[in-house]
């Protein structure tokens, strides 16, 4: 239960960088200018911002739970999240040189949690 507010914050973070990546990438393929007015306009980078957005209350919830020594080490897990989700949605490589470094990041996530 303690670490809900720490997940939710992840996975809307990842969320969030998916969907901005969803909408600059259809900005890009319907030829739209990348600009300020268009990005508002694009729904999937607006509802990425809010996503990011709602990440950062549930960060600052998490905040109240973790020391920051903890919690920001467990942010790494959202770089996983988004590898994983970018090679299902947008057909993004996965090396084994990823594939390492994310169980790498793992290892290191795992031993944080439990000091």
């Amino acid at each position: 239960m303690k670490y809900i507010e720490l997940a939710a914050s992840i996975l809307l973070g990842a969320v969030g960088q998916i969907l901005m990546k969803w909408g600059i990438e259809s900005m890009r393929a319907d030829g739209s200018a990348i600009s300020g007015l268009n990005l508002i306009r694009a729904w999937p980078v607006f509802a990425g911002l809010a996503s990011y957005g709602l990440s950062s209350v549930f960060w600052l919830l998490a905040l109240r739970k973790f020391p920051l020594s903890t919690a920001y080490p467990m942010v790494s897990l959202g770089y996983i999240l988004v590898m994983v989700i970018s090679y299902w949605l947008f057909q993004e490589t996965i090396s084994m040189q990823k594939w390492f470094g994310a169980a790498v990041i793992c290892g290191g996530v795992l031993l944080i949690a439990r000091a």
